[in-house]
């Protein structure tokens, strides 16, 4: 389906909700009498070109319901795996399951500088997709200076026309102020790595903002 912006604003909005994406460097739209003709994504090799064809397709559906065909999105990639300086990105998920329950451990990449956190959690579907999130707010917490910190409010995967979608809500404390933060996503094919994707979503565009600590204050790089 092709789609017509309504200004050069749409563009641009468009272009920077995809380079928020993991693994995505660039991205341009060629238009052709104001349709989207084509998508040329440029990206590291950190996930594989399909999976970035359907990120790219369920981040513009959910956030400005603009359909797009994979068949009109290119993607070249380059060797390596380079954090979008100033946005993070989800460098590794790991998922642990026992008889008492599961573990997540996430690793978020900024500026290439590791931050890894973790959580513990029963074995629900909802208990991970939790577990997924808290590990990614303790990578984020250890980000922040002392004072400013994010809580997980609500992780939710709920039924969104006839796709799912993961829904989560944070909670950012800064300087005594409290604001609510809202992340979004389609889950696609691998609703764990959506908890965290989510979870980044409501955090990204807030991020340069907050003060961060001091590179080597107990950060892993």
């Amino acid at each position: 389906m092709t789609v017509k912006p309504q200004g050069s604003s749409d563009v641009t909005a468009w272009k920077e909700l995809i380079t928020q994406l993991p693994g995505i460097l660039g991205a341009e739209f060629s238009l052709e009498d104001g349709a989207i003709r084509e998508v040329h994504i440029l990206s590291d090799q950190s996930r594989g070109p399909k999976q970035i064809v359907r990120d790219v397709q369920s981040a513009l559906l959910a956030r400005f319901q603009v359909e797009l065909d994979h068949r009109v999105v290119s993607v070249a990639q380059v060797p390596g795996h380079i954090a979008r300086p100033g946005r993070l990105v989800c460098d590794r998920l790991e998922l642990s399951t026992g008889r008492s329950g599961a573990s997540a451990s996430v690793y978020l990449n900024l500026e290439d500088h590791i931050y890894h956190g973790s959580s513990q959690c029963d074995l629900s579907t909802t208990g991970r997709f939790r577990s997924i999130a808290l590990a990614t707010v303790d990578a984020l917490n250890q980000v922040l200076s002392s004072g400013c910190s994010f809580s997980l409010e609500e992780i939710r995967s709920t039924a969104l026309g006839a796709q799912q979608a993961m829904l989560v809500g944070l909670i950012l404390k800064n300087g005594g102020k409290t604001e609510a933060l809202l992340g979004a996503c389609y889950e696609g094919e691998d609703p764990n790595f959506s908890a965290v994707l989510a979870t980044l979503d409501a955090v990204n565009r807030r991020l340069p903002t907050l003060p961060r600590r001091e590179h080597g204050d107990g950060l892993s790089s």
